[in-house]
């Protein structure tokens, strides 16, 4: 069998077109989701420091836990603290 310089070029033509049909939407699709999943969980980082920055400004000045995995932290809002005086010597 004689195979001739266009059967060889409509075959790896052909391979090319169906390797690209499948390859470019695969492509796309996987951005795609790379991209959302990017976007949900910037989406989540700011939900959870308003989140907190809400419950630092909670007006009876309560401390409030935060937490990952097995770290634990009681936080506070800086203005419920006292303020010294300043009746006192001041520094320069």
């Amino acid at each position: 069998m004689n195979i001739s310089r266009k059967t060889i070029f409509i075959a790896l033509a052909s391979a090319w077109i169906i390797f690209s049909l499948i390859y470019i939407p695969w492509d796309f699709w996987k951005h795609f989701k790379n991209e959302q999943l990017t976007q949900a969980y910037q989406m989540g980082k700011a939900d959870t420091i308003n989140q907190a920055i809400k419950q630092a400004e909670n007006e009876k000045c309560e401390p409030f836990s935060i937490y990952s995995d097995e770290k634990q932290i009681q936080l506070i809002n800086v203005k419920c603290l006292k303020q010294p005086e300043s009746g006192g010597a001041e520094k320069k």
